[in-house]
């Protein structure tokens, strides 16, 4: 057990992997949710980018929701949705802590 804690600890994204998912595939999911919100972020100014970017930053949180993703207990698709759809600003900064978590802080603001 002690062992199994160990190397949960050790890990970048935490025991997040659930079903046995591979860290590479989970990792590239993690990136590309990441560089989504990203973009959206840039684009939040420009009304007709913003939906689009907006919307597959939510498709690409559901992606890491399904898989169960999540690390930390985070609420990755209700933070990115409360984010996009409301511009919550606290949501927001709880997805940038996120990709910090998940060693993609370079790909959101």
């Amino acid at each position: 057990m002690a062992g199994a804690v160990a190397l949960c600890l050790g890990l970048i994204t935490g025991c997040s992997f659930g079903d046995g998912s591979d860290p590479k595939r989970a990792a590239a999911q993690q990136q590309r949710f990441c560089a989504q919100f990203g973009q959206w972020q840039q684009d939040i100014d420009t009304p007709d980018a913003d939906s689009v970017s907006g919307q597959m930053a939510i498709d690409a949180a559901k992606v890491l929701d399904r898989e169960h993703l999540d690390t930390g207990g985070s609420h990755i698709l209700r933070d990115t949705e409360a984010a996009v759809m409301y511009h919550m600003q606290d949501s927001g900064a709880r997805v940038a802590a996120y990709c910090d978590r998940a060693g993609f802080e370079t790909l959101v603001g």
